[in-house]
């Protein structure tokens, strides 16, 4: 099912780029969830490291566990924050900055950005919430695996944006070959 979910999602971006449409903000986050490749990474994850995979937790894969959605809304924003201009430049559909300056009129795009990080510091709120669920019946492994996603998109895009992106190749080169001290 997964497969076919991403496969539709991108679908519905080629239609949103050929007639030229910027979506609503709840739109494109919910298909941007999908097209940043959060589920197709949790549940195959989730497959591959095997443990307590049964029928009741195999099961909760569809429809997808709220705590991938959050962790996948988590990446895509900031994927949008540190790759929007040069996506635009490309031609891509409307990313998130686009649907919010659409739907809310920011004067400035500082400002759809600011609203963004906002937005970005809620949904952590709202992704430890899931991770201290009693409800949340998910094995451990895929539960840090999950906020794993939204780490790491911390880590890659928080500290550059469109024209000072950090990059993942000179971060992990610092810290492989880089003296401490």
């Amino acid at each position: 099912m997964i497969w076919i979910d991403i496969v539709e999602a991108f679908l519905v971006e080629a239609k949103w780029f050929h007639k030229n449409y910027v979506p609503s903000p709840e739109e494109y986050l919910a298909n941007g969830v999908t097209t940043g490749g959060t589920y197709m990474a949790l549940v195959h994850a989730f497959f591959l490291m095997g443990q307590n995979v049964t029928n009741e937790t195999a099961a909760m894969m569809e429809p997808y566990p709220n705590l991938f959605s959050v962790s996948g809304k988590i990446l895509r924003l900031w994927d949008d924050l540190g790759t929007a201009e040069e996506e635009q430049e490309r031609g891509d559909v409307a990313s998130s900055i686009q649907c919010y300056t659409n739907e809310k009129g920011f004067s400035s795009e500082k400002e759809a950005r600011e609203h963004i990080r906002n937005l970005i510091s809620s949904s952590w709120l709202e992704l430890n919430g899931e991770l201290v669920s009693p409800t949340a019946a998910l094995p451990l492994s895929i539960v840090k695996a999950s906020l794993n996603v939204g780490r790491t998109a911390q880590v890659v895009y928080e500290h550059g944006d469109d024209e000072n992106a950090s990059c993942v190749a000179e971060n992990v080169q610092a810290l492989i070959y880089t003296p401490i001290g």
